[in-house]
């Protein structure tokens, strides 16, 4: 649909369009004023996709405002696509509630679409630092489409795939790892380019869930045929993603100029999006993989410069708890102590320990990266 033929952001849609008085019971929607809220409705996901996100959550609300039923594919759709608009907006709570909404209204539950209440919700749960929650829930998503086709579908091995991610966070390396050849192979039997895709992000949270764990040069090695299919596909923000995975693993391995090459990839493709300037969440996670690179180049006071600029974008569009934000916490830290500013990195540590602590437990690798560095800093135990 071209944008000419788009109703205009500020319709009305008729007698359905206006706001009802206290205690007016509503009319059921028709058949044409169904169809036109429809329309409404692809406007919004139009606005949507040109990163036009408080235009497309007014048109979406007008549409909820104007149907009468609670339920129904037509306001799943609408309360999908608004929950996802206003997680792109860093409105994360908002974000939940209207996802859960979603899910409610789903006429066939635990359904299967291009665009899902569950799937938003894991990806708002992730963002608010909730892991657990959103690897529970994808992992029952994935069982429930799995019971309506089959365990090759390929949305359930898209579930599968996107929960790896979160078993990372969560230190589940063994799973992560058996989970990933698992989806790997049974990809081999979809279609198009799920056939291509699937693998290759499986490889990726593989890839992901080895730096994190110190396996740098695996990890590597993961990673690079991943990058040659990737370049050759031309796969734009996802060749972002693996760049940045290709950063942290050289950074591991302290090969920083090739890390800061790999981030300086990242940043062109990041750069050629159109809108990029509203996609904080892309943004925090180049400047967090910079930031470390520049660590571990000796540049400590870039390092702490690109770590409080992470952390800003983290406040903004993830909060404190995220995974990211302590990552970024912790390279704070590091480069702080590194321009011997030693009482203000010990407490940053402090306080970034205890929150790692606190979100993923005692043996999870960040909060053992945290406690060796303020061991390292105060010659105590923690």
């Amino acid at each position: 649909m071209t944008a000419r033929h788009l109703p205009m952001p500020g319709a009305v849609v008729g007698p359905y369009a206006r706001r009802g008085l206290p205690g007016e019971r509503k009319q059921a929607v028709g058949w044409w004023a169904r169809r036109r809220l429809n329309r409404r409705l692809e406007a919004a996901e139009y606005l949507y996709k040109q990163l036009r996100w408080v235009d497309a959550e007014r048109e979406l609300r007008a549409v909820l405002e104007a149907a009468a039923d609670g339920a129904g594919s037509l306001v799943g759709s609408a309360r999908t696509l608004l929950a996802q608009a206003l997680r792109m907006q860093g409105r994360l709570q908002e974000a939940e509630s209207e996802a859960r909404s979603a899910i409610a209204a789903q006429p066939v539950p635990g359904r299967f679409e291009e665009r899902d209440g569950q799937d938003v919700l894991a990806l708002v749960l992730g963002d608010m630092g909730r892991h657990q929650e959103a690897a529970d829930l994808l992992a029952a998503t994935a069982a429930a489409r799995a019971r309506i086709t089959s365990s090759g579908q390929r949305l359930v091995l898209k579930s599968r795939s996107d929960r790896l991610q979160h078993l990372a966070y969560l230190g589940l390396h063994e799973e992560v790892v058996a989970e990933a050849a698992a989806v790997k192979t049974a990809a081999s039997g979809t279609d198009d380019i799920h056939r291509i895709m699937l693998p290759l992000a499986a490889a990726n949270g593989l890839a992901f869930s080895l730096s994190l764990h110190g396996h740098y040069e695996q990890a590597e090695q993961v990673l690079l045929p991943v990058l040659e299919e990737a370049h050759r596909q031309g796969l734009g923000r996802f060749l972002m993603v693996l760049h940045l995975g290709a950063a942290r693993a050289l950074t591991g391995q302290g090969r920083a100029q090739e890390a800061l090459a790999a981030v300086d990839q990242a940043q062109e493709t990041f750069d050629r999006t159109p809108g990029a300037g509203a996609l904080t969440h892309d943004l925090s996670a180049i400047l967090l993989a910079r930031s470390a690179a520049l660590l571990a180049s000796s540049r400590p006071a870039d390092a702490e410069h690109e770590a409080r600029r992470c952390l800003s974008q983290c406040e903004r569009r993830l909060g404190p708890g995220h995974h990211r934000a302590l990552e970024a916490a912790t390279v704070l830290g590091t480069a702080l102590a590194d321009l011997h500013r030693n009482d203000e990195a010990v407490e940053l540590l402090h306080t970034t320990h205890d929150a790692w602590h606190t979100r993923f437990g005692h043996d999870h690798h960040g909060t053992i990266r945290a406690r060796q560095l303020l061991a390292a800093l105060t010659d105590q135990s923690f």
